[in-house]
């Protein structure tokens, strides 16, 4: 029995590792990714400019669910999630790197928008859409893409930072407002939407604020500027309170995991210090939401150097976990959707009969 055993982990790692190569060997030919719902080559992905929207990061092994990365503030849909070797190694952007091994049968998307707090020239222009905004055109992006192949029952697992975590909320709630008429079908996000890992998410506000305002100031000396995203940041504010008051209502929907920083951002000319304190970046109120630290300050706790990352294990574990539970949750969202719209036309059906 024990060499049984043996045998059965050694030939698990096997495939993952073969699942691995096959993936790279696919990465050195043509790299597929997603923009604006087309598929495109290595060669024409590049010109494509500015890093917003969804692109494809693996495409899975059989996939059952889908893997969705949103960023956070200033942030970028791939720089954020790298780890840069400072002795000159080969940089890590481990949703494409180190989770495929781990879980080959998640599809990895990275979803970006323009999250950006100031531009660096007058050139340039900063976006007009508000977080609400943000949440709509992730609804709009992942629903077009799933249902271009087909795929729009599949489980969905978010892994958000910072900011990124109060678009999702904002897309989850914009979802389940949907009802009948032309955009029924974004419904879709809210059903499969099995769970939500939220990595250092303020939702309550940070205590970050203020140095980034100092810093957007600064900014406009050379640039555009707007310190819009940063005012619904603030400690308390008014706009997360009244989300975490709506959020609260679907939240009991998913399978929530809080992440929070454990170690001070340093923070050039004055004392470094937690950007989301552990009171923020978890809600209470959610007694069957797990919460777990990760041992990084708020830069470096979505950057992670290797697959023997102490805090790496720690997420990948969490989402083969969230996996392996996923499939039924949908399922069932999709069953009683369904019995929901029957019972509609029938209504409809007995109240047109008795009309007549």
């Amino acid at each position: 029995m024990v060499k049984y055993k043996q045998k059965l982990l050694l030939r698990r790692s096997s495939d993952r590792e073969a699942h691995a190569n096959k993936y790279r060997d696919l990465n050195a030919g043509v790299r597929g990714s997603i923009y604006n719902g087309s598929t495109l080559t290595g060669a024409q992905a590049s010109e494509v400019s500015g890093p917003w929207g969804l692109k494809l990061l693996f495409p899975g092994i059989d996939p059952i669910v889908d893997i969705v990365a949103v960023h956070g503030l200033n942030g970028h849909r791939e720089k954020t999630w790298t780890y840069s070797n400072e002795t000159g190694g080969d940089s890590i952007m481990w949703l494409r790197d180190l989770l495929p091994v781990k879980i080959p049968r998640a599809r990895v998307w990275t979803w970006g928008y323009d999250s950006r707090t100031h531009t660096r020239s007058r050139r340039e222009y900063l976006t007009t859409k508000k977080l609400y905004d943000h949440g709509r055109e992730l609804v709009f992006d992942l629903d077009g893409a799933r249902r271009e192949s087909n795929s729009h029952q599949r489980p969905i697992i978010f892994i958000a930072h910072s900011l990124g975590g109060i678009v999702v909320k904002n897309a989850l709630l914009h979802s389940d407002r949907v009802r009948e008429g032309k955009l029924e079908e974004q419904r879709s996000i809210k059903l499969s939407t099995y769970g939500v890992i939220f990595m250092g998410t303020p939702h309550q506000g940070g205590q970050g604020v203020g140095i980034g305002k100092i810093m957007v100031n600064i900014a406009k000396v050379q640039g555009d500027a707007n310190d819009s995203l940063l005012k619904h940041l603030e400690e308390h504010s008014e706009f997360l309170q009244q989300q975490v008051s709506e959020f609260s209502l679907i939240s009991q929907s998913f399978d929530i995991k809080f992440a929070y920083e454990t170690k001070p951002t340093p923070l050039a000319g004055v004392i470094a210090k937690v950007i989301v304190p552990k009171w923020s970046a978890v809600l209470s109120g959610m007694p069957d939401a797990a919460e777990f630290g990760i041992n990084a300050d708020h830069r470096s706790m979505k950057k992670f150097s290797s697959a023997d990352s102490e805090d790496f294990q720690k997420l990948s574990r969490t989402l083969e976990f969230m996996l392996q539970k996923s499939g039924p949750k949908v399922e069932a969202n999709w069953a009683s959707e369904a019995r929901m719209k029957q019972g509609k036309l029938l209504r409809r059906w007995l109240t047109s009969g008795t009309s007549s």
